[in-house]
């Protein structure tokens, strides 16, 4: 089955004040729709195309969003309207991954210096304005799908000149697979969170309450005892008897009390 290209559309989402002007939530959303949407869709009609507000209200930045910054094929940015979180989510698209498409509306306000000189495209906000933005898109698509290792940024133009070494943390992930499932683990059992809570404060844990706990929520036990198991605040292991202690014999006693001769 062919791989479907994802998009995430990273734009702000709710009211916006731009220089005393009022900017509606419902107005972006129609921006979003009729404009960016559907300019996408026509420059590649099988891109699975979602915006922030599909998966968290205005305002957040979700693991959701963080996730699909992260793991989106290609991320399209509208730096139209001044917003902390767009250009936040920007930077971090940046620094992680190939695959960003910058776009702004030719008339709306000026661009902050700081991106300014960033490579982007510009819109017009019009039916001719959604022809020329498809046919823009479809070329910047086409050049991902033809060079997929070409970066597209100042920042990863640079860290590929340096050879910087991103951190790879594919090959630590059976390491911190356990942790991580703890986590889930103690999201959906309330009964083993207020115990760690209590560990938080400094109560120790009451290791029969914490197995009485987990054998209640048999399907998430496994993974969160491993965990415990690793971090040793849980053992199951069972101490080896040791053999009894033989006394040392009467000349073995007068041998370790005779002092040594130095060496001539």
């Amino acid at each position: 089955m062919t791989h479907r290209r994802t998009c995430f559309i990273v734009m702000p989402i709710g009211d916006q004040d731009v220089s005393g002007e009022r900017v509606s939530a419902a107005d972006l959303k129609r921006r979003y729709d009729d404009l960016i949407k559907e300019a996408l869709l026509r420059a590649d009609p099988t891109l699975e195309i979602t915006r922030a507000d599909d998966v968290a209200i205005p305002g957040t930045i979700t693991s959701d969003i963080l996730t699909r910054i992260m793991h989106s094929d290609v991320v399209v940015a509208d730096v139209t309207f001044p917003n902390p979180n767009v250009f936040y989510e920007l930077g971090l698209r940046h620094s992680c991954r190939i695959g960003t498409i910058i776009i702004r509306d030719k008339d709306g306000p000026k661009v902050p210096f700081d991106i300014a000189h960033l490579r982007h495209i510009e819109y017009e906000n019009s039916p001719t304005g959604l022809k020329e933005l498809a046919q823009k898109l479809k070329h910047v698509l086409d050049h991902f799908a033809r060079s997929p290792a070409t970066p597209d940024s100042q920042f990863q133009e640079l860290a590929k000149l340096t050879q910087y070494p991103f951190p790879d943390y594919g090959s630590r992930s059976e390491a911190v697979e356990p942790e991580a499932e703890a986590i889930m683990a103690m999201m959906q059992s309330p009964e083993i969170l207020n115990l760690l809570i209590q560990s938080g404060s400094g109560k120790p844990i009451n290791q029969s309450e914490l197995i009485s706990a987990m054998a209640q929520n048999p399907a998430i036990m496994g993974h969160f005892a491993k965990a415990m198991v690793k971090s040793g605040q849980l053992s199951f292991g069972v101490q080896s008897q040791s053999q009894p202690e033989i006394p040392p014999s009467r000349s073995e006693r007068r041998a370790a009390a005779k002092p040594k001769r130095p060496r001539k």
